[in-house]
């Protein structure tokens, strides 16, 4: 019974402080650029994935021999003025141009100017040849 009526006075409290965890919310959105819309800010995060794009390249594409699975080298290279980190889709694709599978290849923390080799590995046999597109690219800025 103790249990239950601690609990109970407890419930005010947090519902009193739940409007100011909510503006709270609301101006980290705000500070962080969340709130923006319009064609300004389509046009920034286009140039923004463009750019990133521009960061990776697929060095080596092949089907591994013993998995019979395709795999991707990828280089990754920080072209920014901040440590970065990546995530890189990599699409999979059969001698007829279809999608077979897809592999994530990642780099954390990469400084500026530097670059990194990374390994996607797809998941299915793709029954010959295999070759390799970068399908999406996200960059992060930070440690």
């Amino acid at each position: 019974m103790r249990t239950r009526a601690t609990a109970t006075a407890a419930c005010p409290a947090a519902a009193a402080l739940a409007p100011a965890l909510a503006l709270v919310l609301a101006l980290v959105l705000a500070l962080a650029g969340c709130g923006r819309t319009g064609e300004a800010g389509a046009q920034r995060a286009e140039d923004a994935a463009r750019a990133a794009l521009g960061d990776v390249e697929v060095t080596a594409c092949r089907v591994d021999d013993q998995l019979q699975w395709p795999a991707a080298t990828v280089r990754i290279t920080n072209h920014t003025a901040t440590t970065s980190s990546y995530v890189v889709q990599i699409a999979f694709e059969d001698g007829a141009g279809r999608q077979v599978t897809e592999g994530v290849a990642a780099a954390g923390s990469l400084p500026p100017g530097q670059d990194t080799l990374e390994q996607a590995q797809g998941t299915a046999d793709p029954h010959g040849p295999v070759s390799c597109r970068i399908a999406d690219v996200v960059r992060y800025a930070g440690p």
